[in-house]
């Protein structure tokens, strides 16, 4: 199950990107253009939704990674908290 966090994480990346989209398309067929400003909104969305979903795929696929090398090289227990002793 996914933290709160993470559930956060989502969901405004996700709303921030329908805001962008919704926001573009009124402004659009209301007035026949975009201004600078709206696509500039859209542009911070993007990179704000890009940073989001990127850098936790990232994150999962090093920890994966580092979790497979481990039991590669022979530890076939890996601890999911890290802050705990060891047997």
């Amino acid at each position: 199950m996914k933290s709160w966090k993470e559930i956060t994480q989502y969901t405004t990346a996700v709303a921030s990107l329908v805001s962008g989209i919704v926001l573009t398309y009124f402004q659009y067929f209301d007035s026949g253009d975009i201004t600078n400003g709206m696509l500039g909104y859209v542009a911070q969305t993007l990179i704000y939704a890009a940073s989001i979903f990127g850098v936790t795929m990232y994150w999962n696929g090093k920890y994966s990674e580092l979790k497979s090398i481990v039991v590669r090289n022979g530890n076939t227990k890996v601890d999911s908290n890290p802050s705990k002793e060891a047997n």
